[in-house]
């Protein structure tokens, strides 16, 4: 589900004028633009429902009908919750971000934004802020928190709340390399076609090359976090290197952000 603002829709809700320049040049305003197209409309308690709907149904199911003893119940449930709440919340967001840039170049919003005493990077960043807000809270917070619920009603094994913590905190880091990645292929392309693609492209290449490529090359990509998530909420043996991909992919968002920075200032409107 995509959400673009219509030029009708920013003229009955007006920007107000902040003093501010440089980069910040109408980032308040912005932000609460698109804060508002989050939690303003029907789109945050849509997308709660989705995703307590997939994480929580399936992970309850899981632990229904597990049979094993409660410790490899418990094992089960979060092996399905945390992959899941990397690859479907992944996919959600290109989904739902595929639009964000592109569909307000065509729509020329984007140009009728620009037009005012707003920056290119508020914009950019105002979308960043809000879609990561967004989808930490209805993809990511809320399903983890109804499912450390029904984990302790449900298996007899408890489960450790700082250790599932830092796995949801593995899950949110990889939600945040594909929105930045979409962001990012918005500033370059013209259509939704090429973003929904590649990005969607990305996870399920990872799900299904992971057991087969050299481990030297997974370990740069995102591939192995929902299987990092898993392991560090369940303190399983983790390889030595487990903090390399959560190095190299915190240093491709930063490297995301900065190239869309750059690619959206050149924009010709």
């Amino acid at each position: 589900m995509t959400t673009v603002v219509s030029k009708e829709l920013m003229e009955k809700r007006p920007l107000q004028p902040i003093a501010a320049s440089g980069w910040r040049g109408g980032l308040g305003n912005l932000l609460r633009k698109e804060l508002g197209q989050w939690w303003g409309t029907q789109t945050w308690w849509i997308q709660t429902l989705i995703w307590v709907l997939l994480l929580n149904g399936i992970s309850t199911i899981v632990a229904l009908t597990e049979t094993g003893t409660p410790a490899e119940k418990l094992q089960e449930v979060v092996q399905t919750f945390l992959p899941m709440a990397t690859g479907l919340v992944g996919i959600g967001t290109v989904i739902t971000a595929q639009g964000a840039i592109v569909g307000e170049k065509q729509l020329g919003t984007a140009a009728w934004v620009m037009s005012k005493p707003a920056s290119r990077a508020a914009f950019i960043l105002a979308k960043m802020v809000a879609y990561t807000i967004g989808f930490w809270v209805t993809g990511l917070i809320i399903p983890a928190t109804l499912f450390f619920i029904i984990t302790r009603l449900l298996v007899s094994e408890p489960l450790p709340l700082l250790p599932f913590l830092t796995g949801v905190a593995v899950a949110a880091l990889s939600q945040l390399f594909y929105l930045m990645l979409t962001l990012m292929l918005g500033t370059f392309a013209n259509s939704r076609g090429p973003i929904t693609g590649i990005g969607v492209g990305l996870i399920l290449a990872g799900l299904l090359l992971k057991g087969f490529i050299p481990q030297a090359i997974g370990m740069v990509t995102p591939w192995y976090l929902p299987d990092i998530s898993a392991g560090l909420a369940l303190q399983l043996p983790l390889p030595d290197i487990w903090l390399i991909p959560l190095v190299v992919t915190g240093c491709l968002i930063v490297v995301f952000t900065a190239v869309a920075l750059w690619r959206f200032s050149r924009e010709e409107f």
